[in-house]
C-alpha cells in the first residue's frame, strides 16, 4: 500500500498524497487534538491535586496538634536551690518549698584491716550473720576461709540486699566493707560471729572486729531515713528519689540543710509554639488554594481548578470555619485572625496574655469541656479536625476527587484512541478511493491521449 500511496496523483496530478495528508492534519486538529489539550490539563490537575493533599494534611496534622487538651498539661520547673524536681504533663502540682533535713542513707561497716586478702581469717569453722530489715543471712566459713572467699560467699547469700567489697586502706593493709544495697532507716545491718548461727563468739580473727586499733573495725554510715519539709510539713522516705508524693512529682534531694524554692509554671512554648504552626500551615495552603482557582481577567489565566466546584466548596469550608464564631467566640480573641486579602495572622503577646489571664477559657475553646451533669462541649480546633477528616480520611472526599481525576484520564485517553483509530479508518478508506479514482484518471488520460493522436493523424492526411 506504501507504494500505492506513493505513486498516488501520478495520473491525475490533483489526488496526491500531499492533499490526503492536509485534510488528515485539519481533521485531527479538530477531532483529536482537544483531547490532548483535556488531557494535558487532566495531568495538571493530578499533580495539583498531589501538592494540595499533602498541603491539607499538613494544616490537618496542625489542627489535630491543637484539639488535644494535653497541650494544656506540659509544666516548667525551676529551682532555687540544690534538689532536682520535675513535673510530669497533667500532674496537679503547685509552686512549694522544700527543706532537706536529712538524707537517706546506706548502711555502711567496715571489719579491720588484715595483711592479705587470700590467707586465712578463721582459726575454725563458724557462722557469720548478717541480719537487714528482718532476714538473717548465715554465711558459713571454716579455717581456709580467706577475705576473698567471705566477700564472695556474702554476695552469694545475700547479694540482693547487701554488697561486700574489699579495699585496699593502705599499703599492704585490707578490709571487707559490707554495706546495704539500698537507703532507709530499716537498711542497718547487724553483723554476728557465731560458732553455729546461733551461740558463741566465733573464730574469724579478732582483727576484723577490733575497734580500738588504727584501721580497726569501724561504722562508717549509720542507714537513715531522709527527713524533709514539703511546704513545712515534715515528711520521710527511705530514699532520696522521691516519686510518690503528689502523683506525677518527682523529687530527688541533694544536700542535707538545703532549702529549695521550686516554681511551677504552665508551659506555654509548645501552645505558642503549634498556633503559628496552625498560622502558617493555613496560610500556605490558602495560598495554594487561591492559585488554583484564580481567573486573571486582564490576561485571561486560569489557574488548574479554575470553577471546579469541588476546590472551590473546599476551601470556602476552610475559610468559613476560621472566620466563622463558634459557640458564641472566634479565633480573633485569640490572637487569631484573617485580613481582607485572606492572610492569617498571629498576634503571640495578645495570645500568651489570654493564656495568663485565663488557661481554662482558652483550653475550653480549644478542646472543649465536659460540665458537672456530664454534658460534653466540643473545642473549636476538636469540631474543625473532624470536619477536615471527611475530606482527609480513607475513602473520604479527596480521596473520592481523586479518583474522578483519575477516571477522566482513563476516559480522555480511550476516546482520544477511538477518535485516532476512527480518523485513520476514515483516511484509509480515502486513500483507496484516491487511488481508485486516480486510476480512472489516469485511463480516462490514455483514452484521451490515444483519441487526439487519432485525431491529430487524420487532420494531417487530409
Amino acid at each position: 500500500m506504501a507504494g500505492d500511496i506513493s505513486s498516488l496523483g501520478v495520473g491525475s496530478g490533483v489526488l496526491t498524497a500531499d492533499v490526503i495528508d492536509q485534510l488528515k492534519e485539519a481533521d485531527e486538529a479538530r477531532i483529536v487534538k482537544p483531547f490532548d489539550r483535556k488531557i494535558d490539563l487532566n495531568a495538571q490537575k493530578q499533580e495539583s491535586y498531589d501538592i494540595l493533599s499533602s498541603l491539607t494534611n499538613t494544616f490537618k496534622s496542625s489542627v489535630s496538634a491543637l484539639s488535644y487538651d494535653t497541650l494544656f498539661d506540659n509544666k516548667t520547673v525551676s529551682v532555687d536551690g540544690a534538689a532536682e524536681v520535675s513535673v510530669d504533663a497533667g500532674a496537679n502540682v503547685e509552686s512549694f518549698t522544700l527543706e532537706t533535713e536529712t538524707l537517706a542513707k546506706k548502711d555502711i561497716t567496715k571489719l579491720g584491716a588484715v595483711d592479705s586478702r587470700t590467707s586465712s581469717i578463721a582459726s575454725g569453722s563458724g557462722v557469720l550473720n548478717l541480719e537487714i530489715n528482718g532476714t538473717t543471712y548465715n554465711i558459713n566459713y571454716d579455717e581456709n576461709t580467706t577475705l576473698d572467699s567471705l566477700a564472695q560467699s556474702i554476695t552469694d547469700a545475700a547479694g540482693d540486699t547487701i554488697d561486700a567489697s574489699i579495699l585496699e586502706t593502705s599499703d599492704g593493709k585490707f578490709s571487707l566493707v559490707i554495706s546495704s544495697k539500698e537507703t532507709g532507716a530499716n537498711q542497718a545491718i547487724t553483723i554476728t560471729d557465731t560458732d553455729d548461727g546461733t551461740n558463741g563468739d566465733g573464730s574469724l580473727d579478732a582483727a576484723l572486729f577490733d575497734d580500738s586499733v588504727e584501721d580497726g573495725y569501724e561504722k562508717i554510715q549509720d542507714s537513715t531515713d531522709a527527713v524533709f519539709k514539703y511546704n513545712g510539713i515534715t515528711t520521710t522516705r527511705s530514699t532520696n528519689n522521691i516519686d510518690d508524693l503528689i502523683l506525677g512529682l518527682d523529687i530527688t534531694l541533694k544536700e542535707e540543710g538545703d532549702f529549695s524554692n521550686v516554681t511551677i509554671k504552665q508551659d506555654t512554648s509548645e501552645i505558642v509554639g503549634e498556633v503559628q504552626l496552625f498560622v502558617d500551615n493555613y496560610n500556605s495552603l490558602m495560598s495554594n488554594l487561591n492559585d488554583m482557582t484564580a481567573y486573571d481577567k486582564d490576561s485571561g489565566a486560569l489557574g488548574v481548578f479554575q470553577g471546579d466546584s469541588f476546590v472551590n466548596s473546599f476551601k470556602r469550608s476552610i475559610s468559613d470555619s476560621v472566620t466563622s464564631r463558634f459557640n458564641g467566640d472566634s479565633l480573633v480573641n485569640y490572637g487569631i485572625e484573617v485580613d481582607r486579602y485572606g492572610v492569617m495572622s498571629f498576634d503571640k503577646s495578645a495570645f500568651e496574655a489570654k493564656l495568663n489571664d485565663d488557661q481554662d477559657s482558652v483550653k475550653s475553646f480549644f478542646t472543649g469541656e465536659t460540665d458537672d451533669n456530664g454534658v460534653e462541649t466540643k473545642g473549636f480546633f476538636v469540631s474543625f479536625n473532624d470536619n477536615l477528616k471527611e475530606y482527609t480520611k480513607y475513602d473520604g472526599l479527596l480521596t473520592n476527587f481523586d479518583n474522578g481525576l483519575t477516571k477522566d484520564a482513563q476516559n480522555l485517553s480511550d476516546a482520544r484512541a477511538r477518535a485516532q483509530a476512527s480518523l485513520d479508518s476514515r483516511y484509509n478508506i480515502m486513500t483507496q478511493q484516491f487511488i481508485a479514482y486516480d486510476s480512472m484518471i489516469s485511463q480516462m488520460n490514455n483514452s484521451f491521449s490515444s483519441l487526439q493522436m487519432m485525431i491529430d493523424s487524420e487532420t494531417k492526411g487530409s
